[in-house]
């Protein structure tokens, strides 16, 4: 009798632990950001082994430290994203493994720890995610040129990978998941190269000659399309590339007037089926909410997936998405607008000294944004939060749009739903065409400026609304 209640007590002791040993899976993630104006991280991991935009977790670093420790809860190796103020890396991580990661004021990397070097080539060789590289290219006039460069550039990084392995610095398990990436990096590369060269094709301008063997080339490269591909960060936009592939064949859908990701989607039904449309369709949806189309469409497209894909992961992780759709046209129904103005006179500006000279008698803190400028309206939520601050120190704040005339519904539209309290201007066409030559340094928006009483331009490159206090002690600063 006592042996069998040893035997049992010991049981259920076992039993017991179970899931504390379940639990503690996963990898732990050491995360560093010392100088941040913005203490929040976000990280990125994968849905059932794919790559989602919106599965994050939400961490506040130690306000003294600015660091964070976390646990990761994967259950196999998975590529996860880190971001911090605009910044993002990139890590390819298992279970048990632990991985210090710090982001350097000047947007450089700092990692140590499971494959350090390997992470940091990771980071170094896909960190532009090609929007910046394809040209190089275009150095070769053929398309068999092309490839055989890029066949040249991806060996110089495998041959950087197979360097490691060989010196133990990383895995072999960790190497061959890099080169998976990387195949993906260099398959996007191509693609966006191609994207721009039958560019003409795309968007439905016959007058222009496009060499009919990159449209070939273009085609081959999707064929077959790998169900891996969507385990990458780099799948949206791999399969945003493929849907204007599709826009030359299917012109009609282009030329519907509806959300250009509403159009992505309808062209990728086309081709892709199961979980590749899944996540294509999913990722469309938090990219066309992403850029501020908020149209109601959205609400039923979000309904056409839900009867598609009913036992879909994605569908708590979009309804958030969706249900601020709904809000912000609730918002648009109920608006007052008593604090919102709009200034419609900028015709008769020139120039953005001219403009200030114009309105002068305020210290004006002014955001210069568009509609379709994804940043922009991130940091818009920021600036919502800091007006009344913004005020008390005495600022007024100007929205100064330089969406063109096309957009005039669209903005005043944004401005009401906000909404953006405070005076709202869009810029003419001649302001416009003046920003490039009269910002310093002037390489697109978002870009905050600073003005004072006398309409002069006292900062041409103010801190943003997410750099909060900062903003807040700058502001202050330039009153004194």
């Amino acid at each position: 009798m006592k042996f069998n209640l040893v035997w049992l007590i010991l049981s259920i002791y076992i039993v017991s632990t179970l899931p504390v040993i379940a639990q503690s899976s996963g990898a732990t993630l050491t995360i560093y950001a010392q100088g941040t104006s913005n203490n929040e991280v976000i990280v990125n991991s994968p849905v059932d082994g794919f790559y989602f935009q919106k599965n994050q977790s939400k961490f506040e670093l130690d306000s003294v430290s600015q660091q964070k420790k976390v646990r990761i809860p994967i259950d196999k190796q998975a590529i996860i994203t880190v971001e911090n103020n605009f910044r993002t890396a990139k890590l390819i991580v298992s279970p048990g493994d632990s991985v210090n990661l710090k982001f350097h004021e000047k947007d450089s990397l700092e990692i140590s720890g499971s494959n350090a070097e390997g992470q940091l080539l990771l980071n170094r060789i896909t960190n532009d995610n090609t929007r910046f590289r394809f040209e190089e290219l275009n150095t070769e006039s053929t398309i068999d040129g092309r490839k055989r460069k890029l066949t040249m550039l991806e060996n110089v990084d495998l041959s950087k990978i197979n360097a490691l392995v060989k010196r133990k610095d990383i895995s072999e398990k960790f190497a061959n998941a890099i080169k998976k990436e990387l195949s993906i990096y260099y398959k996007l590369l191509l693609s966006t190269n191609l994207f721009f060269t039958a560019r003409p094709l795309v968007f439905g301008d016959t007058s222009t000659p496009v060499d009919r063997d990159f449209v070939q080339a273009w085609k081959e490269l999707y064929k077959p399309i790998n169900a891996g591909w969507a385990e990458s960060p780099l799948f949206p936009l791999l399969v945003s590339r493929y849907s204007s592939l599709l826009s030359i064949e299917y012109p009609e859908v282009r030329l519907k007037k509806q959300p250009y990701m509403l159009s992505q989607i309808e062209l990728l039904e086309k081709r892709l089926d199961g979980r590749l449309l899944e996540y294509a369709w999913g990722n469309a949806i938090v990219e066309g909410l992403a850029n501020n189309e908020n149209e109601l469409i959205w609400i039923e497209n979000f309904e056409r997936f839900k009867n598609q894909f009913p036992q879909s992961k994605l569908i708590v992780l979009l309804k958030p998405e969706i249900d601020a759709v709904k809000e912000y046209h609730l918002k648009l129904s109920q608006a007052t607008n008593s604090e919102v103005e709009f200034l419609d006179s900028t015709a008769q500006y020139s120039s953005l000294k001219e403009l200030f000279r114009g309105i002068k008698g305020n210290f004006y803190y002014v955001d210069l944004w568009a509609t379709w400028c994804g940043p922009c309206k991130q940091e818009l939520q920021f600036s919502m939060k800091l007006h009344s601050e913004i005020e008390e120190i005495g600022y007024q704040i100007i929205y100064l749009s330089i969406d063109d005339d096309r957009a005039d519904g669209k903005w005043r539209e944004m401005v009401k739903g906000y909404p953006l309290k405070g005076k709202n201007m869009r810029a003419s066409e001649a302001l416009r065409k003046s920003l490039s030559n009269e910002v310093p340094k002037f390489n697109g928006i978002p870009r905050y400026l600073i003005v004072n009483s006398e309409g002069e331009i006292v900062e041409w490159d103010a801190k943003r609304p997410s750099d909060g206090t900062d903003l807040l002690e700058q502001l202050k600063s330039m009153k004194r």
